[in-house]
């Protein structure tokens, strides 16, 4: 039967000591690790990419990475990707649309249209990561709105052109070692071409190029020579002979240029077209928009004069093709994309290795349709290099733990889209692993609490969601990162763990879940070392309260407690006690100044004293509570607001006997506050977090290490917004 205490008189729980608010000097906080909104790694490549000699390679996205304006990427011969740049949208620019170029030494150059005063940059990318704006466009004579790719001379002048700016219709630039800019030609929009495409320079210096548009409306194909003296070679009609190149030409020994354009032919589904050196046009392939594909993108050549391209649509699935064409014009297919978690619409440069295998990107598609870089054999046959945006990370962390070693382990709620949160693993510099990535299916998602750790290193939690049946899971995370769902919730037994679990020493997990049960409003469990669950208790949402939040607390005692969210005398929730399955109500929430809305853990000393939180009530802005061995409940401090600080975490005890604790609402800059609260009740403001890059609204427990730092995490903030993990030197 269950036996339901109350402790003491009303006014003698809510006898609060006199306190003085003091500030102490300021505390020393060192952000250890920024989590970063959703896409880290970058997403829609459009550039397609290039490759280095070993192998690995390197492209752009056009949106995404750590501020959301595109990345530069490498992808290494084992799949890992790793973001060298992520731009900021400011002066270093923004979205780029091309894929880069690389140097003897490893730099990376390349533009984008946006960013810099707003026209666009060209940017260098050294080894190091580190990058240098090149050149920043006006948006006037000297063009706006780079979307080509740059071509890069043997003495380090950099080529390439604008699709606007200049006299309105793009221009062709030099950019040189001095990074001096020098329009080479401007275009009219008239007969000579609007919308310039990349450009190719032969050895004698000349260029060659294409247009969008311009000259009959359908682009043209022409030559700059090395006085600035353009000669259109080409212009095209819309029909047969196609119109509105994208891409640039090849140019082959005996003058030969060859492109394609993405309209026009005999099915206006873009052509691939030959232009000989006394300007000849011939079609060498007419796409029809069905199996043949449709839109080809720019061309490659191997060494037997076959060509190779990818055309955006078409193909079976009508997501876009590989095909081979040989000098004669006969087409063959490589590949069809867009089947199964294959990419969608290939974009940009292919690259070709000795072996005859292919690399390039797609715009969507893969994992979670926002593209992919692949890997094509001579075959045809497909490896999925990597599929954006591959989780680097999560966001919303709740609380960290720390072991001997000074390492930090913990969850966030959130990660990218195609993750429900991750445990992670910080390093005493701040480096971080991530040990797993939920996908919100058989391995749980959104993790809400904290994880615990075993001797051996395995790691212990819950996810809030997902599992076998959507109700949650408990896992186990060996020291390899290796998951072990050892239980699945499914209503009856509980549903939606809001806490993590404890483990006493034979290996015993217990916890409780704020949904399911007998009544539906949440049990207390315990899982034994072979996975068989026993419900403890199963709440009704009367006086003995309802909706368990957060996780249980050991006492000396033997004893193991808790709270609910809800019921109890006055239905602002209780704190409960659980032993062996005994279980008895030790504290009513009376709201008000007595405080509701408790914020577990609650912490134990070796008196069996309980000391924690209340979100709300006091004096408005929350509590922090003692619960003697005998129930006798005293109201420590009540927050007020403002600079004094407001809902309350759990807090932690000291060796010296004061509480510590933050808050995760006002402060000087209404982003949270440390607090000490001496055993005089005494409250001293020992760090006010400052937004932004500090972090802001800090939500769960602290841990301290031996020399009296303080770690802990942020729900937001930082330099990337997506909160912080910290530490902090009062």
């Amino acid at each position: 039967m269950t036996r339901i205490l109350f402790a003491g008189c009303l006014a003698c729980m809510l006898a609060t000591p006199s306190i003085i608010q003091a500030q102490a000097p300021a505390g020393v906080e060192t952000v250890l690790h920024s989590f970063p909104p959703t896409f880290p790694k970058g997403y829609v490549p459009l550039g397609g990419v290039i490759r280095d000699a070993a192998g690995n390679l390197y492209g752009t996205t056009e949106l995404g990475g750590a501020l959301g304006w595109g990345a530069v990427f490498k992808l290494d011969t084992a799949g890992h990707q790793t973001v060298l740049y992520s731009f900021t949208g400011g002066a270093d620019g923004a979205s780029p649309a091309t894929s880069v170029i690389r140097d003897a030494a490893g730099n990376l150059y390349g533009t984008t249209p946006g960013g810099g005063t707003g026209s666009g940059v060209v940017y260098k990318l050294d080894s190091a990561g580190h990058q240098t704006v090149v050149y920043t466009f006006t948006g006037g004579a000297d063009g706006a709105g780079p979307t080509s790719d740059l071509i890069r001379d043997s003495v380090g002048n950099l080529y390439g052109t604008t699709r606007s700016g200049g006299a309105g219709f793009g221009v062709v630039f030099k950019v040189d070692s001095a990074n001096l800019e020098t329009v080479l030609y401007t275009f009219t929009g008239g007969a000579d071409g609007s919308g310039p495409n990349d450009v190719i320079r032969d050895q004698a210096g000349n260029f060659y190029g294409t247009t969008l548009s311009g000259g009959t409306g359908w682009g043209v194909v022409y030559k700059l020579d090395t006085n600035g003296h353009q000669t259109v070679l080409h212009t095209f009609t819309g029909s047969f002979d196609g119109g509105e190149p994208f891409f640039g030409v090849l140019l082959d020994g005996d003058g030969s240029l060859y492109g394609t354009t993405a309209a026009g032919g005999a099915s206006f589904g873009g052509v691939v077209f030959k232009l000989s050196a006394d300007g000849i046009e011939t079609v060498l392939h007419s796409f029809t928009g069905g199996t043949d594909g449709e839109f080809p993108e720019n061309l490659i050549r191997d060494a037997n004069g076959d060509f190779f391209g990818v055309t955006q649509q078409g193909g079976s699935a009508g997501f876009g093709i590989m095909y081979k064409l040989d000098k004669a014009g006969n087409e063959k297919l490589v590949h069809t994309f867009g089947i199964g978690a294959d990419g969608q619409n290939p974009w940009g440069s292919v690259a070709l290795d000795a072996n005859g295998n292919f690399y390039g990107a797609t715009q969507y598609g893969g994992t979670i349709g926002l593209g992919t870089v692949y890997e094509l054999d001579s075959s045809g046959d497909e490896i999925m290099l990597y599929s954006f945006p591959s989780t680097i990370d999560g966001s919303s962390p709740d609380g960290v733990i720390r072991d001997s070693e000074g390492n930090l382990y913990g969850t966030t709620f959130e990660g990218d889209p195609e993750s429900r949160g991750v445990v992670y693993k910080l390093d005493s510099a701040g480096y971080e692993t991530l040990l797993h990535s939920f996908t919100g299916d058989s391995d749980g998602g959104d993790p809400n609490a904290g994880i615990i750790r075993d001797a051996d290193g395995n790691l212990y939690g819950t996810t809030f969601f997902g599992g076998a049946n959507g109700d949650g899971v408990i896992f186990k995370l060996d020291p390899s990162g290796n998951e072990t769902v050892l239980y699945n919730f499914s209503g009856p037994d509980g549903s939606l763990p809001d806490g993590g679990v404890i483990r006493d020493p034979a290996g015993n997990l217990y916890g409780t879940t704020e949904f399911g049960g007998a009544t539906g409003v949440g049990v207390v469990y315990k899982l034994d070392p072979n996975s068989n669950e026993t419900v403890l208790y199963n709440f009704t949402n009367g006086l003995d309260g309802g909706y368990p939040v957060g996780s249980l607390t050991p006492c000396p005692n033997g004893n193991l407690y808790g709270a609910t969210a809800s019921g109890g005398e006055f239905n602002d929730g209780v704190i409960f006690e659980i032993n062996n399955g005994r279980f008895k109500v030790v504290h009513s929430f009376t709201g008000g100044a007595g405080g509701n809305n408790p914020n577990p853990p609650l912490v134990c000393d070796s008196a069996n004293n309980l000391y924690g939180a209340a979100f709300s009530g006091g004096a408005g802005f929350g509590l922090v509570f003692k619960l003697d061995a005998a129930g006798k409940y005293t109201v420590l401090y009540a927050l007020a607001g403002g600079a004094a600080g407001g809902s309350p975490n759990p807090p932690i005890i000291g060796a010296e006997g004061s509480l510590y604790f933050t808050t995760a609402a006002e402060g000087t800059a209404n982003a949270g506050l440390l607090i000490q609260l001496s055993t005089a009740g005494q409250a001293t403001v020992l760090y006010s977090f400052p937004g932004g890059a500090g972090g802001s609204v800090p939500d769960s427990w602290l841990v301290r290490d031996p020399a009296g730092n303080f770690y802990g995490t942020t729900l937001f903030g930082g330099k990337l917004s997506g909160g912080v993990v910290f530490v902090l030197k009062p």
